[in-house]
This record gives C-alpha cells, structure tokens and sequence, in this order.
C-alpha cells in the first residue's frame, strides 16, 4: 500500500483532530529549551490523540517567541491561540504547584478547554505513556512504539516557514559535508550542572567501533570541544556550525539576548539538527533534548546513546 504523503498525513490529522469535542491549549514554549519543549508538545499531541482530545496551540509569549512562536518557525499544524491568559496560567505542572486553583479554572472557561498543559502533563510524562502502544490508523501508527509514533508526529508538524527555512538553508550551505559522515552532540554549557557530562573520548570510541565514516558533523555550543578533537583525533575530519567564539550555551543568559538574537540562534540550532539528521548515524545522549529528539526522528537503529543504551523518554 501507498505511503500517505505529508499533505494528506497532515490533512487527516487535522481532521481526526478537530473531530474531538474535548479541548486542550498546549503552551510551547513555557519554561525549557527548544528541543525541551518541542518533544514534550510531540508527547503532548499523542497523548491528545490516545484520549481522543481537540490539541490547540500557545506560543505567542513563549520564551522561544520572535513574533508569533511556534509560527516563527513552522508551518500551522492546528488551531492556535494568542489569548494572553495562557502565558501565566497555563503551564507545566510544576510551574502551576504553588498557584491558586481559580486563576486556571477561570480560563478554561474563558478559553472552553477542558485541558491546559498542567492538567496532562504528569500524564504523558509517565512510565506508563512511554510503554504504550499506539495505534492511530489514519495516520498510518499501527502497534507502534512511542518513539516510532512520535517519528510520525515529528514527520508531519517539522515543515519550515518562511523566512526560517531561507536561514536555515543558507546555514546549512555554510558547511561543506561529504556525502558520508557520521554526526555527534557533545553537551555543555550549563549542563554540566544538570547531569553528568562525556569526554570526548566516549563518543569517538563509539564513532570507532561504526567504521562507517572518519567525517564528522559536531553538534556542540562549546567550541573549545572541536578544538580538543582535531587534536586528539588529527586523521578525523571535523565540521559544525558553532562558531570559536562559543564557549557554552547557558539557557539563563540565553532568555537575556533580544528576539531576533534567540531567532538566530534557534534557527543554526535547528540547521545542526537536519545535519545530524542526514548523517549515516549519531551518537549522543539520550538524556539531551536534541538527543532525544534524534533518537524519534532518525530512529533508535541509526542512533547510539552513551549515556542509555536504549531511546526512554525524557
């Protein structure tokens, strides 16, 4: 049988997801980093799609924003809201733990959602979400995997807007990849201080034992690790898109640049990733957003993890 192709998987999706009287506003963009948020909202809209609930969209105040949020980016996927009120009441359950109960009630009414992010967020962040099977046939998920459903999701919504998709081309153009290479992200920054970080060695041990390429595409925001490779490793090719200039990514300071900063910055982020994603294989850590981002998109069989063998959600 015929593979659906994008537009008709998205015109589907947005048909079998209207078609839900439930309703839920997700908030992208409330809290963490991009690929924080992003796989979340993938999590999120399956979870809407398991329970059969109507997935709208905030991100207009969002801390990843340039003008519109998610539309700075991407392409519309589904029905989306600029109400104000989402920004402070509609958030992860975390960020709602010492807040008033009426304030959120209150816009649920407004806004005719029996859902805003708190109310699942515990829900599709659970053991018990990352071991069920997903069967959502008119989008073509038949006894699937979360992370092999996710794929799907991921497939359909990671379509650029204008002008997004020209910077990132023109990122991509910057470096000149053979056709063959492996890629890898290295950690660091202020992760350093969230959970333990590799040396270089654990991922070019790895890259070793593939055999497949001595090119290598370095996802990293720290250029001081692709200079400690080339001199480690000097019969290895090495390429990224991080400038020398770049000596960790600390998302505090991040949230500190002006918009059109954060854009930019975004927008080679998100260039590095469809280079790590057109690589023969990645190795990284699947407890990092865009880790874990890889291991869905590209598929846990091209991916290898030094810090879980195996894809879990995170």
């Amino acid at each position: 049988m015929e593979k659906l192709n994008h537009t008709e998987k998205l015109r589907r999706y947005k048909e079998l997801n209207n078609s839900f009287e439930e309703k839920l506003t997700f908030h992208f963009g409330a809290n963490a980093g991009f690929f924080s948020e992003f796989n979340n909202m993938v999590f999120a809209i399956l979870y809407c799609l398991q329970n059969k609930i109507d997935f709208r969209l905030y991100s207009k105040r969002g801390n990843l924003a340039y003008n519109k949020g998610w539309q700075d980016f991407f392409s519309p996927f589904c029905e989306e809201t600029e109400f104000y009120l989402h920004s402070r009441y509609n958030r992860r359950a975390y960020q709602m733990e010492r807040a008033k109960a009426f304030p959120p009630a209150l816009l649920r009414i407004i806004s005719g959602n029996r859902y805003l992010t708190q109310d699942i967020w515990d829900k599709f962040r659970s053991r018990k979400f990352e071991l069920e099977t997903f069967n959502i046939p008119e989008l073509e998920i038949i006894n699937e995997t979360l992370p092999r459903a996710a794929q799907t999701i991921i497939q359909m919504i990671w379509n650029y807007n204008e002008p997004a998709k020209t910077y990132i081309n023109k990122f991509k153009a910057s470096v000149s990849l053979p056709e063959r290479y492996l890629s890898i992200h290295i950690r660091a920054g202020d992760k350093t201080k969230e959970s333990k970080i590799f040396n270089t060695e654990s991922y070019m041990g790895e890259a070793e034992k593939l055999g497949i390429s001595e090119n290598i595409f370095v996802l990293t925001d720290d250029y001081r690790l692709l200079r400690e490779l080339k001199i480690k490793y000097p019969a290895w090719n090495f390429f990224t898109l991080c400038h020398p200039s770049e000596e960790g990514y600390v998302h505090n300071e991040f949230l500190k640049l002006s918009k059109k900063e954060k854009y930019l910055k975004l927008l080679k982020l998100l260039a590095s990733i469809d280079l790590c994603a057109a690589s023969e294989h990645f190795i990284g850590t699947f407890s990092s957003g865009p880790g874990n981002y890889l291991g869905m998109r590209m598929g846990e069989e091209k991916c290898t993890g030094i810090d879980y063998k195996s894809w879990l959600l995170w």
